[in-house]
Formats: C-alpha cells, structure tokens, sequence
C-alpha cells in the first residue's frame, strides 16, 4: 500500500519537457589587409585603414555577430496549451584580417595577434551559446498556458529578454578585458 503512493507521488512530480534542438552556424568572414611597406606604416596602421569594423568612434579588427532565433511548437490539450518543442537556431559571423606578407617576421607577429584576436572573439561564442541554452532549457520547462497566443508571447517575452542579457554580458566581456587587450590581443608599437 505504501509503495502504491510513493509510486503515485512520484508521477505525480514528473515534469514533461518538451523536445528541443538547438541548432549552431559559426561561418568566418575575412577582410585583406594590405601589407604594409616597412617604412610606411605599422601594423596597426595597416589593420585599422582596412578594417571595415567600427563601433563607435572605435575601430575593431575583428567582430563576432551572433542571432539567435527560435521556433515553438505547441500542442493544445484539455483547453490548455504547452510546449511541445522549441528549435534554437545560433548563428554567427566571426569576421578578422587576412595578410599575405613576404615579410615572414611581419606575418608572425600578424598570425600571433589574429590567433589572440580569434581567441577572444571565441568568448563573445560561448556568450551566444550560453543564451541558446538557457533559451532552450527555460522555455521546455514552461508550464502549460490558458491559450497558444499567451504561450507563444511569454515565450517570446522570455527569450528575448535572455538575449538582451547575453548581449549586455558580451559587452561587459568586452569592457572587461578591454577588448581583448587584457587577453594579450595587443600589436607591438
């Protein structure tokens, strides 16, 4: 007998949660950097004239551009609708600097700085996939709603907000290493 209720509570708290996908595109986009003639200008020099990036009154030499959207399926029972399956797509346009130089010295210090430049832009990706997954692990977790279109809006309301937060948390990564500079993305003066 008290096996039965035990049994019975514990179906009882079984939570269903809906199918989800979480779906990832990372493409690279390259920009040319002339090379720039040793008594010309720096390296720097080179990489902020051919850089289309800015932000602000600051140019960047490399960018990481995330989207995030989503798709819901719901399914309606018993005057009731819920979550039957939420689809996360990331996508992500990473862009940096390309430099074909004979000056192998040059192009060392070029691939160095890039790596790093790669490395920190990696940070603002796993930012992006931090939202994906919350998006997708709180909205299958959702509680039925009185009606699809209250379903669907809270759901939008929800994932929206949690990429305003990963957005804000990508630019407090990047005030927080001074982008990237505190990293080592940094070219020699």
């Amino acid at each position: 007998m008290r096996l039965k209720s035990v049994v019975g509570v514990a179906l009882c708290l079984a939570v269903v949660q809906a199918r989800a996908e979480v779906r990832e595109m990372l493409d690279y986009a390259y920009y040319e950097v002339p090379g720039p003639a040793q008594s010309e200008m720096s390296l720097r020099e080179a990489l902020d004239s051919a850089s289309p990036i800015t932000e602000g009154e600051r140019k960047l030499h490399g960018y990481n551009r995330w989207t995030i959207n989503w798709h819901l399926e719901v399914a309606e029972q018993e005057q009731r609708c819920e979550v039957d399956a939420i689809t996360v797509d990331l996508d992500t346009l990473m862009q940096l600097p390309a430099l074909a130089s004979e000056d192998t010295e040059l192009q060392q210090t070029f691939n160095d700085y890039v790596e790093k430049l790669q490395r920190h832009l990696v940070g603002h990706y796993v930012v992006a996939i931090q939202a994906v997954n919350k998006i997708e692990l709180q909205v299958s977790q959702l509680p039925p709603a009185d009606n699809c279109e209250a379903l669907e809006q809270q759901v939008d309301t929800l994932a929206e907000s949690i990429v305003s937060e990963h957005r804000e948390k990508a630019r407090a990564f990047d005030e927080m290493t001074d982008y990237g500079a505190e990293q080592g993305v940094s070219l020699p003066d």
